[in-house]
């Protein structure tokens, strides 16, 4: 049989039963254990996500691929050096000399004569003859008078 006191306890023949706890301590127990929970789950996520990112950065976005790598080594040690190589023109083979692309940048800016004229120049073509007729009609005789 229990009995209770005037400070809410029951005494039972096992000992004494405490009532309920005190409202102000209860939320303070639940207010402390809901903000380290939404914490815990806030830097869980953010582990997981930056983890997760990195991760598609390294093996989707940026995959280091070796062959490419090695090719792009020796195309720029071959555009840094000098050397001598043969090529076939018109069924003949021709030896030509490879230089540094720096050295080729000097060499044009030094001498204009060795520049390739711009496409769509005439420059370099011949008039024409006396009495030929243009193949294209030009903007002149598209024009009505």
């Amino acid at each position: 049989m229990s009995s209770a006191t005037s400070d809410n306890e029951f005494v039972t023949p096992t000992g004494v039963l405490w009532d309920d706890p005190e409202a102000g301590k209860t939320w303070l127990v639940s207010i402390v254990g809901v903000t380290i929970l939404a914490a815990l789950v806030m830097a869980i996520s953010v582990i997981y996500f930056r983890t997760e990112q990195a991760e598609v950065d390294a093996k989707v976005i940026e995959p280091e691929y070796l062959a490419l790598k090695d090719l792009k080594a020796s195309q720029l040690s071959l555009l840094a050096g000098s050397g001598t190589y043969s090529t076939e023109v018109g069924g003949q083979k021709v030896e030509r000399r490879r230089i540094p692309v720096a050295e080729a940048i000097r060499m044009m800016a030094g001498n204009p004569a060795l520049a390739v004229p711009p496409a769509g120049s005439r420059a370099g073509v011949a008039p024409a003859a006396d009495g030929a007729t243009p193949t294209t009609p030009t903007a002149a005789s598209a024009v009505p008078n």
